[in-house]
C-alpha cells in the first residue's frame, strides 16, 4: 500500500500508468488522474487504519468491480 501512495505523490500520470501496468492493472490516463484526485489526501496512517470506506467507494466508481478488486489485492486489502 505504501508504495502505491508514494508513487501517487511523486510520479506523473504516464509514470503512474506504467507502474500500474507493471503490477498487472491497466489504467487510462483519465483514470490515473481521477484516482490521483480521489487519493490526493491519502495519509500514511491508512496503512494501519485502512482506506476510508468513502474513498473506497470513489475508487470503485473509477475502476469498476474487477479492477477495483485487483487494486485492493495489490495494495494488500
Amino acid at each position: 500500500m505504501l508504495q502505491w501512495f508514494e508513487n501517487l505523490k511523486r510520479m506523473n500520470d504516464r509514470q503512474l500508468q506504467n507502474f500500474a501496468k507493471q503490477q498487472g492493472l491497466d489504467l487510462t490516463i483519465e483514470e490515473v488522474q481521477k484516482l490521483q484526485k480521489v487519493l490526493k489526501h491519502a495519509n500514511i496512517s491508512w496503512a494501519i487504519t485502512g482506506i476510508p470506506k468513502e474513498v473506497q467507494k470513489k475508487i470503485h466508481k473509477v475502476l469498476g468491480d474487477k479492477r477495483y478488486k485487483k487494486l485492493m489485492k495489490l495494495v494488500g486489502l
